[in-house]
């Protein structure tokens, strides 16, 4: 595999800790003498908490995070994998670890067809914000809100003729007052600049989905965050190529909490409607007052029906005009690591809830994880 991380033949070190503060204290001291002696380090952390969720893990993770190590954990508390009751459930849940570690090491593990009419090299750009729940402040004696955590994922499609199998992903997080989940224009520039310059990429394209923006919000946050992105379009240009400051744009809002639902219609012998529309199911033909709008049916149990995810091309350059921008959603819907089939949003959008949800958990809500040194080793 066309990885720039090998693990090898053994473990470098092995650290036996307990719970909690026996659990982050060991590893802190091992990592405070090991990483010194070495470029890149990942590490595996197996974990028997006696509950349901370790209390270490946000510890953990953060202190790994800021080092900018990576990382993966099993825990043994959600499956005995050393004495398995079933063989097979186990190896479905360790092959779904093995995916995240491969993925984290820079290789591609899916492919997705590009529409050719985008313009390349593009990157693709997923931003979510998350709240955490309240905290009890025993101060005040009563829950207070947390700071809230927005994260922002880059990825470079190189494009060309041969498969681009490396990964190449750039992410950043930022602490945000409670319950703020707007007025990111800074962010992304900051973001969308740092990521050309770390991963040498002159774009011809940029494509956004940013989730959790309301209709309210489209005209006036969204315009802010447009401008945010053009400025580190321009601003993080290699300094190897030719600068070019009008990098066509394309900025799509995904709403997931709607009440709308596809239903299906002339199944052979069954009444229109008992069934939910197929995985992958496109409507255009619902259209907003102002933007360009279309769903689509991410993935459809058997014995429910799902609500789609409702995408609003708040802009749109004419550069892009030729590019089929659902076909482009519906084929990175494909591309998350973590599993195995479509989900309802763009994988860069469900990477970024995914960091966002992370660093949220984190004491100081992932303002301190090094972006530049995690993207240099898994990429």
């Amino acid at each position: 595999m066309n990885s720039t991380f090998r693990f090898s033949e053994a473990p470098i070190e092995l650290i036996r800790a307990g719970d909690n503060e026996k659990h982050w204290g060991p590893v802190e001291k091992c990592l405070g003498s090991t990483a010194s002696s070495y470029q890149n380090i990942f590490v595996l952390d197996f974990n028997n908490p006696r509950g349901s969720t370790d209390p270490a893990y946000p510890v953990i993770k953060s202190m790994l995070a800021t080092s900018g190590y990576l990382s993966q954990f099993l825990n043994f508390k959600t499956y005995s994998h050393d004495n398995p009751r079933d063989l097979k459930r186990s190896n479905i849940i360790l092959q779904g670890v093995a995916r995240q570690i491969i993925q984290k090491t820079g290789v591609r593990l899916w492919w997705v067809n590009i529409p050719s009419s985008l313009p390349t090299p593009s990157v693709f750009v997923g931003v979510d914000v998350f709240h955490a729940p309240k905290v009890y402040d025993p101060k005040q004696n009563k829950k207070v809100a947390k700071g809230s955590c927005a994260a922002i994922i880059v990825q470079v499609n190189r494009g060309g003729n041969q498969p681009w199998s490396q990964i190449e992903l750039f992410s950043q997080t930022f602490a945000r007052e409670p319950g703020k989940e707007y007025d990111l224009g800074e962010a992304l520039k900051d973001t969308v600049s740092a990521a050309l310059r770390e991963l040498n990429v002159a774009p011809q394209s940029c494509i956004v989905w940013r989730d959790g923006i309301g209709d309210s919000s489209l005209d006036s946050d969204a315009l802010e965050e447009i401008n945010g992105i053009r400025a580190g379009l321009k601003e993080g240009q290699p300094s190897t190529s030719s600068v070019n400051d009008d990098v066509p744009l394309s900025y799509i809002v995904c709403q997931k909490r709607i009440d709308t639902k596809i239903l299906a219609k002339g199944i052979a012998g069954e009444p229109d409607g008992k069934y939910g529309a197929p995985s992958g199911t496109l409507v255009e033909g619902i259209q907003g007052v102002q933007h360009c709008t279309f769903y689509i049916n991410g993935n459809a149990p058997p014995y429910s029906t799902p609500k789609p995810v409702r995408f609003i091309v708040v802009h749109k350059d004419q550069k892009l005009e030729k590019v089929p921008l659902p076909e482009l959603t519906w084929e990175l819907c494909h591309d998350y690591p973590n599993w195995t089939g479509p989900i309802k949003v763009p994988s860069v959008v469900q990477m970024a809830h995914k960091l966002a949800e992370l660093g949220g958990g984190f004491a100081d809500c992932g303002k301190n994880i090094n972006a530049s040194l995690i993207a240099e080793l898994g990429g």
